[in-house]
C-alpha cells in the first residue's frame, strides 16, 4: 500500500543522502534500457522528494530524454538498504533553478555536495552547466533490518505524475 511521501521522507533522503552515486536508466529511442552512474542530489520541496544531477548534457542522454523523459534512479548501500526512485526528467533551463541547483551542490557537504568552482567565473550561467532536474512518481524504499526479518518495501506513488497505460488495443 502506497504511503505519503512524509512517511518515507526521512528513510528515502538518508538512504540516497549516505550511497550519493547510483545508477540511473534511461531508454533509447527503441526502447532499449541504458544505464549510468550518476550523483543527484535529493530534497523535499513542496511535500515531494526533487532531485538535481550536475550531468554532460549529451547528444546522448538529449536524445534519450526527447523520446522518453521517465528514467529510474537506482541505490544500494553495502547495509542492504535501497532505495528506488521512478522520475520523469527534463534539463533545468531558467536562471533561477540553475542558480538554485549551483548553491545546493557548492553548500551541500561532500561526498554529496562537492566543489562546483570548476564552471569558471560564470558559475551557473557558464554554458557547460547543465543540470538536470528528476521529478519522482513512485519511490521506493527497503531498510535491512536483518536476515531474520521480513524486508517489506514502503512506497510512495505521485499518481498525477505516474505515466499512463495506453488504452487497450492502443
Amino acid at each position: 500500500m502506497a504511503e505519503t511521501f512524509a512517511a518515507i521522507e526521512r528513510d528515502f533522503l538518508q538512504i540516497t543522502s549516505e550511497v550519493v552515486w547510483c545508477t540511473v536508466t534511461t531508454v533509447d529511442g527503441a526502447g532499449r534500457p541504458r544505464s549510468r552512474v550518476l550523483h543527484p542530489i535529493f530534497e523535499a520541496i513542496d511535500d515531494r522528494a526533487v532531485g538535481w544531477v550536475l550531468t554532460a548534457r549529451t547528444e546522448i542522454k538529449t536524445r534519450h530524454l526527447a523520446a522518453n523523459p521517465h528514467v529510474v534512479c537506482s541505490y544500494w548501500s553495502p547495509a542492504q538498504n535501497v532505495a528506488y526512485a521512478d522520475c520523469t526528467a527534463r534539463w533545468v533551463e531558467d536562471d533561477a533553478t540553475k542558480r538554485h541547483v549551483f548553491e545546493l551542490f557548492r553548500t551541500t557537504p561532500p561526498p554529496l555536495g562537492y566543489d562546483v568552482s570548476g564552471y569558471g567565473p560564470d558559475e551557473h550561467r557558464s554554458a557547460s552547466f547543465t543540470p538536470l532536474r528528476l521529478d519522482p512518481w513512485r519511490i521506493q524504499v527497503f531498510r535491512f533490518g536483518g536476515w531474520d526479518k521480513p524486508i517489506l518495501p514502503r512506497l510512495w506513488r505521485a499518481e498525477e505524475l505516474a505515466p499512463r497505460s495506453p488504452a487497450p488495443g492502443a
